[in-house]
């Protein structure tokens, strides 16, 4: 069967949509909302950061961030503390229990990213990696021109 470029798209994101919502039934919920899981996960793998640059990483508006690092401050995931470089910044960093429920996500998605592949033959996973990389390529490239 042939896929127009469109249908490639729209089925790739139907199948992260399905991924998500199966993994969620099987391991359980990563996280009441999904900007909480992608601020926990960014922070696991950049460190510290400022709000600002938090706030670059997730794409979201520095308003949104505020809201996220309040909520997951106030459930003892994360420290804010005031940057001693810039007192009008503030540095946003994971604490052990963070730590914690960042890993314990991580190994969620890892098992529900592996489980996903595995009606594909080792050629299939191979090609499909091989396009997945060329595409990544791609926006790489053109983000490094709009700067």
């Amino acid at each position: 069967m042939a896929y127009s470029e469109l249908d490639i798209v729209e089925r790739l994101f139907e199948v992260y949509k399905l991924n998500r919502r199966y993994a969620e039934k099987k391991y359980g919920h990563f996280m009441p909302g999904r900007g909480q899981f992608n601020c926990l996960i960014v922070l696991d793998e950049k460190g510290t950061l400022t709000q600002k640059d938090l706030a670059a990483y997730l794409a979201i508006r520095s308003t949104s961030t505020g809201e996220l690092i309040k909520k997951l401050a106030e459930k003892g995931l994360i420290n804010k503390e005031v940057d001693p470089t810039d007192k009008r910044s503030h540095l946003i960093s994971l604490t052990e229990a963070g730590k914690a429920e960042a890993q314990l996500m991580k190994d969620k998605r890892s098992k529900a990213h592996t489980e996903m592949l595995t009606y594909l033959s080792e050629e299939e996973k191979q090609a499909f990696g091989e396009g997945l990389a060329k595409i990544e390529r791609f926006y790489y490239e053109k983000e490094a021109h709009m700067d």
